[in-house]
């Protein structure tokens, strides 16, 4: 007994130390990630560009955020990203120090659709937690209601040699993919607005214009 007693005993502190270490160092799951796009809040407009860089070219299809230059109509969207496919529009309306929405508009591969994003994003926006936030969001979709030039960006799906085109455009300040094997839904995204100099942190004392 006292001969097996020992490889016994063996096995059971080698038994104990695996299921420590495995505590202590958990496998990580590989297909659990969270992607995202757009700039981080605490990132300056430039540093996103440059962290973001140039598309690369291919030809198989990923997922891309456009960020626009300038504030578009909704019925300027399709002829700025022509050949990619929108499956997002992202609505933003701009008021000087005063914090407003970021609408996301889902739309179909259509493009009557993407041309009446901005006005059914009105029908999305938020309701106001007090005074000044329910005037902010009378404020708001009285503005998307009558089509202003509100788009920020654009989610699309379309090839690498496609996005690179896109980036060469003066309506375009970034094009930001990811890889290809990246599944809808399971990312993030918050669009680099045409105003944005520095960080996503912005003031919210300014008076509200007449709605």
């Amino acid at each position: 007994m006292v001969h097996r007693a020992a490889p016994v005993a063996a096995v059971v502190v080698l038994a104990v130390l695996v299921l420590v270490l495995g505590v202590v160092n958990p496998v990580r799951m590989s297909s659990v990630r969270t992607d995202a796009l757009g700039p981080d809040n605490d990132e300056t407009a430039e540093q996103y560009l440059d962290r973001v860089g140039a598309p690369v070219p291919g030809d198989d299809p990923q997922w891309a955020l456009v960020s626009f230059s300038r504030e578009l109509t909704a019925d300027e969207v399709p002829s700025v990203v022509d050949g990619a496919r929108v499956s997002v529009v992202y609505v933003h309306v701009v008021v000087d120090r005063v914090q407003t929405p970021l609408v996301e508009v889902p739309v179909p591969d259509t493009r009557q659709v993407v041309i009446r994003s901005v006005r059914e994003a009105a029908r999305l926006v938020p309701p106001g937690r007090s005074e000044r936030g329910r005037a902010v969001q009378t404020l708001v979709r009285n503005r998307l209601l009558a089509d202003c030039a509100c788009v920020a960006g654009v989610l699309v799906r379309s090839t690498g040699n496609r996005l690179v085109a896109l980036a060469g455009s003066a309506d375009i300040r970034a094009v930001e993919a990811l890889p290809t094997d990246a599944v809808f839904g399971r990312f993030a995204v918050a669009p680099l607005y045409p105003e944005r100099v520095g960080d996503a942190v912005q003031p919210d004392d300014g008076p509200l214009p007449p709605a």
